[in-house]
């Protein structure tokens, strides 16, 4: 199967530690039918006429040889062999089983990491088009199977594959014709369980992708909790969660149906076989088999019957790990859309221009184009202000100077070099961005300053602090620099936590800075200590600045006004206020609307 294909290069650098697994469920399979031959040499010490002197006709008598059971203490040296065998299994059975998960836990561990990494290395359309939810199903729940799988289930898996080697073996060199009429069913079994297996498969993928949504609607209302109850939407919530969970218990019952069908069906099989064997038993004894050798013949066709119901349990369970494993590497096949170009360059630092030029840019999946022919060069050192209304492409726009998306068409050049040649590294190493949406990250307030650079020194990071106007804030806490944030800074107002990220991005020292409405939603006090974070941030930076607060775009150099993807009009403010355009139209209707609220 090609999930097998793919999983054999993760197993095969553990192939020494498993081949030492597997030699040791060898012998433990050895040990266990020897155990069960065991019993031949003992029934026919007892039987009435026999002795333990090897007989005509009696298979097992070497055992007496082979072991030297003679003499008067025959059965206490058995019973000691029994004791030893026993121990030994259990010995090599301990170290097969925690060398078989040792193998397990390093080979997903391995997996999980390509997974992470692979995330990691994605575009933003990536993130966009996929849930977070499902991403983590993937990357847990699917992977915890395998895990199951090669950890744990591989060990009784290969033991069973052994000990039904050996029983079959041992059933064979007892009556060999019993056992071609014991094994005549073979076919019927191995048709239903190949049968079920393919129908769980089925099931378990759409078991595994039911449970993603379940993740996913979980991490939602978690994280939309403040939504959830503002709209008093819980129940609304607890409808949909309850119906996904629903669905999921139906598939699962579905499969247990399936997968508790297969055992109790193959040993009813197993034992309807059985009544033509008790009649040709019946015609043997009268033909001089001898009774050990009929005890050992059915305890080993009992036994032999264990490994194969498990293995049919096992074959089931396996179907449902290659769905997880086929979900996973179709993860990690999905395509890398912004991705190093072979002999990628590094960026000298920055000190010319960027060019726009005939850029044009569609999100995957979109009915259009967002951008369209932008062709816009903003020099070192300059400040230049992109506004416009709601879906006119500013964010966009900034979006793809860090290569978050790459262009459909045109490029984007730094100092005379297409970003598309550029080491990633390299290209976002000298940029640095506050957005609207300030994202912290559970931690220390140090640790989110200090955030791409955790070996900063302690004295660099106050500096950063102070010129973000948040050093005093953050001493005046009972644990400072170390006090821990709450996921997603939500302990801090928008001001802290605006502040905090200009001060990390302050840190960083890049030359290219992008504001994209970093001061939009907040009060009045906060805003202004923002923007003198700014002010300490934009020093010798060259940087594009997105907001709807027209206000704030009168220091910039320059100002571009977009409008349905496309640059409508270019100036400083008071060149476009002269004119009759769409900024003249935005800044009068927003100054209008400001003075009605006052």
């Amino acid at each position: 199967m090609n999930e097998i294909q793919r999983l054999y290069p993760y197993v095969r650098r553990y192939f020494p530690v498993l081949a030492g697994a597997v030699f040791m469920l060898i012998i433990c399979g050895a040990l266990e039918a020897l155990i069960i031959a065991l019993l031949a040499p003992i029934f026919n010490e007892l039987a009435p006429g026999t002795s333990s002197v090897a007989e005509a006709g009696d298979k097992f008598a070497f055992l007496n040889d082979l072991l030297g059971l003679h003499g008067d203490q025959y059965f206490s040296r058995v019973a000691v062999f029994l004791v030893i065998f026993s121990f030994v299994k259990g010995v090599l059975l301990y170290f097969a089983d925690y060398s078989m998960n040792k193998c397990g836990q390093r080979l997903v561990a391995r997996l999980r990491k390509e997974i992470f990494d692979h995330m990691l290395g994605q575009s933003m359309a990536f993130f966009t088009g996929n849930q977070t939810g499902k991403l983590m199903s993937r990357a847990i729940t699917d992977v915890d199977r395998l895990q199951e799988s090669v950890g744990k289930r591989l060990t009784d898996f290969v033991r069973q594959i052994f000990l039904l080697v050996f029983f079959l073996g041992l059933v064979f060199y007892a009556d060999w014709k019993l056992a071609i009429l014991s094994f005549a069913i073979a076919p019927l079994v191995l048709w239903i369980t190949m049968k079920l297996g393919k129908k769980i498969r089925g099931d378990s993928l759409s078991s595994q992708e039911s449970l993603a949504d379940i993740s996913h609607a979980l991490q939602e209302a978690i994280t939309g909790q403040a939504i959830v109850k503002a709209f008093s939407a819980e129940d609304f919530e607890r409808k949909k969660f309850h119906s996904l969970q629903d669905r999921l218990v139906h598939l699962n019952l579905k499969i247990a149906r399936i997968s508790a069908m297969g055992s109790p069906l193959i040993e009813f099989i197993g034992y309807a076989a059985f009544v033509p064997f008790l009649l040709y038993f019946n015609f043997q004894i009268n033909q001089g088999m001898k009774l050990g050798a009929f005890v050992v013949f059915v305890a080993a066709l009992f036994r032999l019957y264990e490994p194969i119901r498990k293995l049919s349990r096992m074959h089931l369970y396996f179907q449902q790990t290659l769905a997880s494993a086929q979900r996973v590497f179709a993860l990690l096949d999905t395509n890398i859309q912004v991705s190093e170009a072979e002999g990628a360059v590094e960026l000298p630092p920055f000190g010319d221009s960027i060019k726009f030029q005939n850029v044009g840019f569609r999100y995957p999946g979109s009915n259009g184009p967002v951008l369209k022919d932008i062709n816009l060069e903003i020099d070192a050192g300059e400040i230049v202000a992109l506004v416009g209304a709601s879906g006119a492409g500013k964010t966009s726009l900034a979006n793809l100077i860090p290569r978050f998306y790459d262009t459909d068409q045109g490029e984007i050049v730094f100092d005379g070099l297409n970003i598309k040649g550029l080491k990633v590294d390299s290209l976002r190493g000298q940029i640095a961005i506050v957005t609207q949406e300030t994202f912290l990250f559970s931690g220390t307030l140090r640790d989110n300053i200090a955030y791409g650079r955790p070996d900063t020194t302690d004295t660099v990071i106050e500096e950063a602090a102070r010129a973000a106007f948040i050093h005093d804030f953050i001493q005046g806490l009972p644990e400072g620099y170390q006090t821990m944030v709450g996921e997603r800074g939500q302990t801090l107002s928008g001001g802290q936590r605006q502040r905090i990220a200009i001060a990390r991005a302050i840190l960083k020292k890049a030359p290219i800075l992008i504001l994209d409405e970093a001061t939009s939603s907040l009060d009045t006090e906060s805003e202004n200590l923002v923007q003198k974070a700014l002010y300490n941030l934009m020093e010798e930076c060259t940087t594009l600045v997105i907001t709807h607060r027209l206000s704030t775009v009168r220091m910039a150099n320059r100002i571009v006004v977009l409008d349905k993807g496309r640059i409508v009009e270019e100036g400083d403010h008071e060149t476009l206020m002269e004119g009759s355009g769409i900024y003249r139209k935005l800044y009068e209707l927003q100054f209008f609307d400001n003075h009605q609220h006052l």
